[in-house]
């Protein structure tokens, strides 16, 4: 056994100060791998799988943990890991308490209830249990929602699953006077009451509703000043040949205008664009955050869970799927959206189980995304589209190819993630070196410092992005130094993690386990790309993982790594798809 000296007490003392601080988790992390080190738990203590027919490849190690090969040091280290990401998590919960409360709490004075995913209400303002007291709406003494229009509590359950969207919607019971503004909130990750509300919702009665100006209206939606006029009578009187009349303009004329300002506000119904209007308008004058910019759709799948898509390119266009890195924050497709139109290709990008407003599901696996997928084709009238897949999406794809002869058409994969039993171990980047040591010593303080480390990157992103690069090679740093794409790589990585950072650590430890697909039964043709300077998934790991794959065309790439999707993705496309050899990109992408 190792003596304790003032190591360990330096050690102790740098956990609660990366607490403090949590953007110093990599300091902390490159500090307990070279702790975990020099305690290199022995074969007796460890677990190794093997290394198979990869001859000179490291085995997998792990620590045995529960039992008494668990070194005293090791748990020592835990306990004050346990109270430092504690410490963390309450600062946690009380920056974003802060941040949700203070900007939609007291500012309204209207009831406001916080609603988890089941409908309960977690918190509600004083105001709630005087207005709601009675009438359609109620919030009973024990803190029960109850809405006595069937209809009306449909649309806020529908709202309350994400099956509408992340984006304000109001709700309206005309007849009884009523409107629910329902607002989603990013999920925080944080314990307490914080970390299971769902949405935010209002309860308005008829006076409180109050119709913008036309001017405001024009202002806001960038449209002509006879659509605003016609928009502004009809947010009030709610029927068009009514609101013609008032205008002293002709039905016909009325429709057209109608029908223009729909089309502007990509709206499918008058209902939908009076309620998109009004909600918008509610929140534009209570300073709340803008709307998303593009657009998330949604979908209920069988069991219930949503699932959300994002399309880029040409609407009426070829469709090609696709999946995104480990975190969902690479690529961002915008960047390549008018490249796409050109090419006349509808791209659509499934958001994993969640990330973004898909249901979060506990079951996932490599092995069981592709249900879903097939069922997302069916909605879209869709048949056998072929799949462009990225880094940590090759793995699903690779899987769901395996196991659904008949999904897609052919598929290409790009820097995949490989299995496990293919990891050249040796030739990983320095941080994902001291990660896969941590988690080698114990599974339990790679969980831990994985805790700081979300909350970390939350909060000073452009922090980790540059000091990861430092490790990566010339082309790869070269990425995050554009500050253009290392903003859109920041935007998205908050856009999907809505529902907050968890889906991102467990997607990393899915990676340290066998696939449990055999990737032998692939049929369909498979282009695979890779960057022969790729210090996180080495050239001989991806040669391993296409050797196992049939069908299947190999490309290396010198002097690229991880990051090549950004200089590479139009090209693997043309090859991919079979594009004419014009098609290739002849001018930087940029949306």
């Amino acid at each position: 056994m190792r003596k304790k000296n003032k190591n360990d007490n330096d050690v102790i003392a740098q956990i609660y100060d990366t607490a403090l601080a949590p953007g110093d988790w990599v300091d902390l992390l490159d500090t307990l791998a070279e702790w975990a080190g020099h305690g290199e738990a022995t074969p007796d203590s460890e677990e190794e799988s093997p290394a198979g027919d990869n001859p000179g490849r490291p085995a997998v190690t792990r620590a045995v943990v529960g039992n008494s090969s668990v070194r005293p040091e090791v748990e020592h280290l835990i306990e004050h890991l346990e109270r430092a990401v504690k410490s963390s998590a309450y600062m946690h919960a009380l920056e974003d308490r802060c941040q949700v409360l203070n900007t939609l709490y007291n500012q309204m004075p209207w009831p406001m209830l916080m609603l988890d995913e089941w409908m309960q209400v977690v918190e509600c303002n004083a105001i709630a249990h005087q207005v709601l007291a009675e009438g359609v709406v109620q919030l009973t003494s024990s803190g029960q929602l109850v809405i006595h229009d069937r209809k009306l509590r449909q649309a806020l359950v529908q709202v309350n699953k994400l099956a509408e969207g992340r984006n304000t919607q109001l709700l309206s019971a005309p007849e009884e006077s009523v409107s629910l503004l329902c607002v989603p909130v990013q999920k925080s990750d944080a314990p307490g009451n914080i970390s299971q509300v769902r949405t935010i919702l209002w309860v308005l009665s008829g006076h409180s509703i109050v119709t913008p100006s036309a001017e405001r209206l024009q202002s806001l939606f960038a449209i002509s000043p006879a659509e605003a006029r016609l928009l502004h009578v009809l947010c009030k009187v709610g029927n068009l040949n009514q609101s013609a009349a008032l205008l002293d303009i002709s039905v016909h004329t009325a429709r057209t205008q109608l029908k223009s300002t729909m089309a502007k506000l990509e709206a499918n119904s008058q209902v939908q664009l009076v309620s998109r209007v009004m909600g918008h308008a509610l929140v534009q004058g209570a300073n709340l955050p803008a709307e998303q910019t593009e657009q998330e759709y949604t979908v209920t799948l069988p069991d219930g869970r949503v699932l959300s898509w994002m399309e880029y390119g040409a609407p009426d266009g070829a469709p090609v799927l696709t999946l995104d890195n480990l975190g969902s924050s690479l690529p961002d497709h915008a960047w390549f959206d008018r490249w796409y139109r050109e090419q006349n290709l509808r791209v659509i990008l499934i958001v994993r189980p969640g990330y973004g407003i898909s249901t979060y599901n506990p079951d996932l696996q490599f092995g069981n995304l592709g249900a879903d997928i097939r069922f997302l084709c069916q909605h879209l009238g869709i048949e056998r589209p072929p799949m462009a897949s990225y880094c940590g999406g090759g793995p699903y794809a690779l899987c769901a190819a395996a196991q659904d002869p008949e999904l897609f058409s052919r598929l290409g994969i790009l820097a995949s993630t490989v299995p496990i039993e293919h990891f050249e171990l040796d030739k990983l980047d320095r941080l994902h070196k001291m990660l896969l040591r941590v988690f080698r010593r114990d599974p339990r303080l790679f969980l831990l410092i994985g805790r700081l480390a979300i909350r970390g990157v939350q909060k000073a992103p452009e922090r980790f992005y540059v000091r990861m690069a430092k490790n990566l090679c010339l082309a790869d740093q070269k990425i995050f130094a554009d500050e253009e794409l290392l903003s859109r790589t920041i935007k998205r990585m908050r856009h999907s993690q809505f529902q907050g950072a968890r889906v991102h650590l467990e997607e990393y430890l899915r990676m340290q386990e066998p696939w449990q697909v055999d990737l032998g039964t692939i049929s369909i043709p498979v282009l695979q790309w890779h960057g022969e300077d790729d210090r996180i998934i080495s050239i001989g790991s991806a040669r391993g993982l296409a050797s196992s794959i049939p069908n299947v065309r190999f490309r290396s790439f010198p002097g690229y790594g991880r990051f090549m999707v950004y200089t590479h993705w139009q090209d693997f496309l043309v090859e991919l798809l079979e594009l004419p050899a014009t098609a290739a990109p002849t001018y930087k992408a940029s949306g």
